[in-house]
């Protein structure tokens, strides 16, 4: 039995780099609760991307008909009673589907005393109407990936599985920063710009001395009265940045700008951690040391 639905929008293919095509075919909705035994373009099989959904397929050319089939769910055409211990005039040996659908719409324990006698169903082909327009990029992100925000043609904006292929922007770069630099070592503050200050992270971070130095300082009671005791706690150097981070990475499509994304994520968080590293005793934390005579010498 085969099936051809009139199509409503147009659809669309990716021609990827490598040589693929790969179409986004959701399941029709008079089929969404058929198991989909398989997908054809023209006659060869179709693989499944492997995407969480399942919605995208990949064949080897550019294809002129997509044909899905499926196998429906075995048809109910009697009901028998298996628990013959209950058989009566109430519970008979053998149900109609006429007399099933008004019993058991009544009495609940006819489900447990019946089971269904049924009959395969034959496959079913549901052929996605075309034609395909050809549109050039790669596979779609993953639903762990960055977002992406998309200028899309005015026939794409209602679908989105294709918006990565066009040029757009991947929001958050610096809320993403700011959670990946406020986990690292000896990171105090890391927070965007406010408060009229330029745009960027500012980022705090106190880091002790590569030979450790400390210092004692009072202890206080409960009362806030300064103790006889005192404790003995590391000094610290206090380095503050500014690191300039955009918070949105462009690129003509999601793919190169997911890269750039990457390339800004490994260099602003090697800014942080170069910083991050412990004072220089000779230069007390400064990164100079003063020029003055020896007076050893003179």
């Amino acid at each position: 039995m085969s099936h051809q639905s009139r199509p409503d929008f147009s659809r669309y293919v990716l021609q990827h780099p490598d040589g693929r095509w790969l179409y986004h075919l959701v399941n029709p909705r008079e089929h969404r609760v058929t198991t989909r035994t398989g997908l054809y373009a023209d006659d060869e099989e179709m693989t499944a991307l492997g995407d969480p959904r399942g919605e995208w397929w990949v064949a080897g050319h550019c294809a002129e008909k997509i044909t899905a089939v499926y196998q429906p769910h075995p048809k109910p055409i009697r009901y028998v009673l298996r628990d013959t211990a209950v058989h009566s005039d109430r519970y008979p040996a053998e149900l109609t589907i006429e007399q099933w659908n008004e019993k058991a719409g009544e009495d609940d324990t006819y489900y447990r005393f019946y089971e269904a006698v049924t009959q395969a169903q034959p496959e079913v082909r549901y052929e996605y109407p075309g034609p395909f327009v050809v549109l050039e990029g790669r596979e779609p992100p993953g639903p762990d990936a960055p977002p992406w925000v998309a200028e899309l043609p005015t026939a794409l904006t209602q679908r989105p599985e294709y918006q990565h292929c066009f040029p757009g922007y991947i929001p958050g770069l610096s809320s993403h920063l700011t959670d990946l630099i406020s986990k690292m070592q000896h990171v105090q503050y890391c927070f965007n710009g406010r408060d009229n200050k330029p745009g960027g992270l500012y980022v705090t971070i106190r880091v002790p001395f590569h030979e450790p130095v400390s210092r004692w300082r009072p202890k206080y009671g409960a009362r806030g009265q300064e103790l006889k005791a005192r404790e003995q706690v590391p000094v610290l150097v206090t380095k503050e940045m500014h690191l300039p981070v955009p918070d949105r990475v462009y690129g003509p499509d999601y793919q190169e700008a997911r890269a750039d994304w990457e390339q800004q994520v490994t260099f602003w968080t090697g800014i942080a951690l170069a910083a991050a590293v412990k004072a220089c005793n000779a230069c007390e934390g400064t990164g100079h040391v003063l020029d003055v005579p020896d007076t050893a010498t003179t």
